[in-house]
């Protein structure tokens, strides 16, 4: 018996076969078009909970976007890579689980020496991608050596799960790489089957698989696959060159957004290199993420790292927020799917401050949010959340898709770094057409292509006759990341904005004012915020008083002018509720460039010009006590004078025990864990 031929090493046949597929997928678009415009056939437009789905949850509020709080976001942002806005999800599978039937090359990272997370242009190991079928480790994370703080750069279903969404959506399930054919709507079988010839002519075998074992519960194969993808995509010409467009938008807009301070200082413009590089990263993340028809659980917006052996760069964007693991699953209403995740306490307060927000668009639009309190959680802390584009029954853990679903972002935010451990979480497609090339390159986030196709059944079925390459080339993914950067200019410019505009006059506010938090739009929907910018000197600090009122959540991060976090395992660029002391239930916080001895000390990182977003969470929905934030600018020379009585102070050895802390926490995610 003869064997198939691997061509994916040759690149003039792999690029025949995409021209090939693209221009089958051209045709098959043409003949669907042609025919959905025929009256006799539009009633295939609007069949059962097909036409009734566009009616969807109403959206919320205009511009909001997920990714860090956002990808809506604010937090990141997340759902442009740059999540999308509070973007802030991470994602995290079960450890050693994986729900995907994947056919992913494998080969296993190449181990290395552990990289500490400050180094950003470290690239990952070009191992090749491995399956999503894996089982947990027994073995231990090894401890960090002490990292060096960078020098600025210039330039998952079971079987109950199964029968949640037979209850939904009745669709047949497909959850395999080469499902059956769909079947075919009664029209002329000519042109369909020679598109269906040309499937099977181009139809490529799959690779053999390997499995990586995970022990981080975010260190998944689906995770470490992506890392590996993004890395190569990075570096392809596209990216190259969309990144030098990207840096010529961001400075341009820095200098007006932060023209009452004159604009970006040196010290900013010597990390713009490194901002623009890592928002790169999260568009070759979320060009992966963007084939919901082969969903994965992909961490985004996350700081550079070293694990599994290999090397990650940073993909933080939009005011990221420390807290916050922020990941990201690609979805649209043709399919229906099972989201499975698990708490590993319920009652350390990780699930109050989690939410899972539908996002849409290439923007990252919120749609829909399901927050922690409101989901329906099991006593051992497992859940399932249906996702379809039929309505959910009361009291169910549903998301109802819209036509132009593209993301579910989740933001899990852990307020105590050395107890609280990120909720495993995977994801599953049961129902739907199969997997398509259409598909595979974001075509479902297209806009109006996009809904169009997820609309109308006769659309999908032809494009899903064309399928997917099995192992895309850099550059081609290169293109569809270089799309999705460039929507980074305008995304940077809107995010500035949140810091140094005032909302209501849309006049620029100064430097070194914080007021009451209130909704933001480009921020999770559920937070109320409080943004702002400094300007400081060296013996300068900015003092913020700080009441959380009801809510049981909120963190002081410092951002750079390009609105995403430094250094903050090393430094102590951030502080939460939790790693802070109140006093009679006020905060009093201090931020400057020099250290002031004070134990609530945020560290501007270097800088003397920055961004702040506040961010309280875990509100009730009618508060009766809001948060409050004041601020004030003081010469560390009267610091003491105006800190109220019983601020704590601490001594040299006492603060290098809070960073020891500190990195041991962060490494609780992040240490580079031995394959």
């Amino acid at each position: 018996m003869s064997m198939p031929r691997d061509d994916s090493s040759n690149p003039q046949l792999v690029t025949a076969k995409f021209v090939g597929r693209v221009g089958a997928l051209a045709v098959a678009l043409g003949i669907g078009a042609a025919i959905a415009n025929n009256p006799g056939t539009a009633c295939a437009e609007t069949t059962g909970s097909e036409s009734s789905s566009n009616a969807g949850p109403s959206a919320g509020p205009a511009g909001s976007s997920a990714t860090n709080d956002a990808p809506s976001t604010k937090d990141p942002p997340s759902s442009t890579p740059p999540s999308a806005s509070d973007t802030e999800t991470r994602d995290a599978e079960p450890k050693g689980d994986q729900t995907k039937d994947e056919q992913n090359t494998s080969a296993e990272p190449k181990s290395s020496t552990s990289r500490q997370p400050t180094s950003v242009t470290a690239q990952t190991n070009r191992g090749a991608t491995a399956s999503s079928d894996t089982t947990a480790s027994s073995a231990e994370p090894t401890s960090n050596t002490a990292a060096k703080k960078a020098e600025p750069e210039a330039a998952q279903a079971d079987p109950p799960a199964r029968a949640l969404i037979a209850a939904v959506d009745p669709t047949p399930a497909v959850v395999t790489e080469t499902p059956a054919a769909p079947q075919t709507p009664p029209q002329s079988p000519a042109p369909l089957a020679m598109l269906a010839l040309a499937r099977r002519e181009t139809e490529n075998a799959s690779a053999p698989t390997a499995s990586i074992a995970a022990v981080s519960p975010l260190g998944t194969t689906q995770q470490l696959t992506a890392e590996q993808i993004a890395a190569q995509t990075v570096d392809s010409l596209p990216v190259q060159l969309a990144k030098l467009i990207l840096r010529f938008g961001f400075l341009n807009a820095a200098r007006q957004q932060f023209n009452l301070v004159g604009g970006p200082d040196q010290e900013n413009l010597a990390q713009l290199d490194k901002a623009v590089d890592e928002y790169a990263m999260g568009a070759a993340f979320q060009q992966q993420l963007l084939n919901s028809m082969d969903p994965t659980v992909v961490m985004q917006v996350a700081p550079p790292h070293g694990w599994y052996g290999l090397d990650v760069d940073g993909s933080r964007i939009l005011y990221d927020n420390p807290d916050t693991i922020y990941r990201f699953m690609g979805v649209n209403r043709t399919s229906t799917y099972v989201i499975s995740g698990r708490f590993a306490d319920l009652t350390d307060g990780v699930r109050e401050n989690t939410n899972f927000s539908l996002l849409t668009g290439l923007q990252g639009t919120t749609a829909q949010n399901i927050s922690g309190r409101d989901l329906v959680v099991n006593p051992d802390g497992t859940f399932t959340i249906t996702v379809s584009a039929a309505p959910g029954a009361p009291g169910e853990n549903h998301i109802q898709l819209t036509s132009d679903s593209t993301l579910i972002a989740t933001r899990n935010t852990l307020s105590d770094w050395a107890n609280q451990e990120p909720m495993t979480l995977s994801i599953q497609r049961v129902g739907g057409p199969p997997n398509s090339l259409f598909s595979q390159f974001g075509g479902f986030a297209l806009p109006v292509i996009g809904s169009l196709v997820a609309n109308n059944p006769l659309l999908t079925t032809l494009v899903s006759l064309v399928p997917p390459l099995a192992d895309p080339p850099p550059l081609l993914r290169g293109v569809v990341t270089a799309g999705i950067m460039l929507l980074g200019i305008q995304r940077e410019a809107q995010y500035m904005a949140v810091a140094t505009t005032d909302p209501t006059t849309g006049e620029r506010i100064q430097p070194n004012v914080l007021k009451n938090p209130t909704r933001n739009a480009e921020f999770l929907t559920t937070q109320l915020q409080s943004a702002g910018y400094f300007q400081l000197t060296d013996d300068q600090a900015l003092i913020l008083t700080i009441d959380p009122g009801d809510a049981t959540y909120f963190v002081v991060p410092v951002t750079n002018e390009w609105t995403i976090t430094d250094d903050y395992w090393d430094q102590q660029t951030s502080l939460n509720n939790v790693q802070a002391k109140a006093i009679d239930g006020v905060y009093t916080i201090v931020i400057s460039p020099t250290d002031p001895g004070v134990g609530n000390w945020v560290s501007t990182g270097g800088l003397n010009q920055g961004t702040i977003s506040i961010r309280f969470q875990d509100l009730p929905l009618d508060p009766a006590h809001l948060p409050t934030v004041q601020s004030q600018v003081v010469p560390l020379s009267q610091l003491a004078s105006v800190l109220p009585a019983g601020t704590v102070y601490v001594t040299p050895v006492e603060r290098a025990a809070q960073l020891a802390a500190r990195k041991a926490g962060f490494d609780n995610r992040f240490a580079p864990y031995p394959q």
